[in-house]
């Protein structure tokens, strides 16, 4: 879950190098990879705050899974959600974090404001998505039933509360999407090939 730090000097990312998954930052150009989280619990799907003070991520340090910030120097994290919360995504002007709240099989996207408060659905959403969601100024690009065989790229439009579908997708969804800087371009993953070989053990005991 890589994600550019505002200025570009840093990527903030999850790995599991320790056991357990946990936040990382490195530059760029590579060297040293400094290690931000210590709990023991999993930490994952870090995201910068538009004005590079904090990176927001998913952990369960707290017995399930919600949403906290820790400032980038690695100091003590402060948790934001109490209700269940995971992949943080800040909005542009950093006034909301949305995420996704999933109990009971059923997911759906919140958001919290920046300082804790709010807590709640997103107003007027109420399509199935997991995770995978890119927010804009304008709206929510988010993937509609990612588990299909044939999920579709959705924008919701925050101010009129309407859905335009942008495509149906041929192949399976992977994991993230994004949208290019100028608003006129977005990336994502699909699973093109999925194999599996049938292997024999010879003189096996």
């Amino acid at each position: 879950s890589p994600w550019w730090s505002p200025d570009g000097q840093f990527v903030a990312f999850d790995s599991r190098h320790n056991g357990t998954s946990d936040i990382f930052i490195v530059k760029p150009s590579g060297g040293e990879v400094r290690r931000l989280t210590t709990d023991g619990a999993e930490d994952a799907n870090p995201a910068w705050s538009p004005n590079g003070k904090w990176i927001y991520f998913s952990s369960k340090r707290s017995g399930d899974w919600q949403i906290w910030k820790m400032p980038p120097e690695g100091e003590e994290a402060t948790q934001v959600t109490h209700q269940n919360g995971q992949g943080p995504f800040p909005s542009p002007d950093g006034k909301f974090i949305y995420y996704s709240k999933s109990q009971d099989l059923n997911v759906e996207l919140w958001r919290v404001g920046a300082d804790g408060t709010n807590e709640g659905p997103v107003p007027g959403f109420d399509k199935k998505t997991w995770l995978w969601i890119a927010v804009t100024d304008k709206g929510i690009y988010f993937e509609e039933n990612p588990w299909s065989p044939h999920p579709s790229l959705e924008f919701f439009d925050l101010k009129t509360r309407q859905y335009r579908t942008i495509l149906t997708i041929e192949k399976s969804f992977a994991f993230g999407l994004d949208v290019s800087p100028d608003g006129r371009s977005i990336i994502y993953s699909v699973f093109d090939r999925d194999d599996c070989d049938i292997m024999m053990a010879e003189n096996f005991r």
